[in-house]
């Protein structure tokens, strides 16, 4: 029989489902189409803003940080004395009292070199009996002016006295000397942690270390069973210490609520790799919206509450997140869950914000 297939005409394709492959295609491209008008659509008043969680970027250690131990302290601990000689009459401060700028902390009642310190006394009470008896006279009209003042003089050059003053807001951290006692010009009397400075941490390093690190590098400071402190490189001695070779570090800490001067401390510090690359930061996985290869995108959570799609680096993964090379600065608050809900542009409510 002849083969009737191989002359049979192709069908023709349905109408129906031309209509409907074409409906479906209109559909999809609709769709887009109002998925890129809502992505940049500003928020409609009214609409509740996305809440998220946030965490706050901070330089971290990528298996290349340096620790060191060393004791904290305050920037600048004054030593305070008199410029004269005398005998201390009042130390109204001990170690540890809190004191506060230009608060009287000690007075002296000078005496020159070699003089006899109950002869001064003498003196002093003997000018001020004097002064009393010529105040007397002055007020019913028996003394002049010239001689009350000749009286006043003679007291306070009797009296020679001297005061220490607080610099500014502190602590005193040491008090050398006590009440009655006889001290040169110069000497020390009290130590003063100033608050104004802040305090740091200290640390010897070795010249090898040094050279990889510099001033502004991250850092945190742990002390005791506290939690570690955010802090930052001040200072690198331009000398190295005679008797060691090391060069000492100054690592300045950002929250030194409750430290006190001499704790033994141990830092953290982000240092340079070999070829001058800076250590950067890393974020939950979850943060990255859109990544492809080494490039990625988060959301950043700006002052003003609202999210900016911002584009970073990034330099693998580690057991803590992504790690960002480029694209962040330190106290940036990257959103992290909740980040595929968010647009840019769009207000934010962070949870366990006020």
């Amino acid at each position: 029989m002849p083969d009737l297939s191989a002359r049979r005409p192709r069908a023709a394709r349905s109408p129906a489902r031309t209509i409907a492959g074409t409906g479906v295609f209109a559909l999809m491209v609709s769709l887009a189409a109002c998925s890129e008008k809502e992505s940049v659509a500003d928020v409609q008043p009214g609409v509740a803003a996305p809440v998220v969680e946030v965490i706050e970027a901070r330089p971290i250690n990528v298996g290349d940080s340096l620790r060191v131990s060393g004791l904290t302290g305050y920037v600048r601990e004054t030593i305070l004395s008199f410029g004269a000689p005398g005998q201390i009459e009042t130390l109204s401060v001990d170690e540890g009292d809190v004191v506060a700028a230009g608060a009287r902390l000690a007075t002296l009642r000078r005496t020159t070199v070699g003089a006899d310190a109950e002869e001064a006394e003498v003196a002093r009470r003997t000018a001020e009996q004097q002064l009393a008896r010529v105040e007397t006279l002055f007020e019913k009209g028996f003394a002049s002016q010239a001689a009350l003042d000749n009286a006043r003089l003679a007291v306070q050059r009797a009296r020679e006295g001297a005061s220490i003053f607080a610099p500014a807001s502190g602590v005193v951290l040491r008090r050398h000397a006590e009440p009655a006692q006889i001290v040169s010009a110069g000497q020390p009397v009290l130590t003063i942690g100033e608050n104004r400075f802040g305090m740091v941490l200290r640390a010897p390093v070795s010249s090898a270390d040094a050279a990889r690190l510099s001033v502004g590098a991250a850092a945190t400071v742990k002390t005791g069973a506290s939690p570690p402190r955010p802090a930052e490189v001040s200072r690198i001695a331009a000398k190295s210490a005679d008797a060691t070779g090391t060069f000492e570090v100054e690592v300045r800490i950002k929250d030194a609520g409750g430290l006190r001067s001499g704790e033994v401390a141990e830092a953290s510090i982000a240092r340079q790799s070999e070829d001058g690359a800076q250590m950067r930061f890393i974020v939950p996985a979850l943060s990255l919206v859109d990544a492809r290869a080494d490039q990625g995108q988060v959301y950043v959570v700006d002052s003003a509450g609202v999210a900016r799609r911002r584009s970073v680096e990034t330099g693998g993964l580690n057991s803590e997140g992504v790690i960002v090379l480029k694209g962040l600065a330190e106290g940036d608050r990257v959103v992290t869950a909740g980040a595929t809900t968010v647009r840019d542009g769009e207000p934010v409510r962070i949870t366990g914000a006020e």
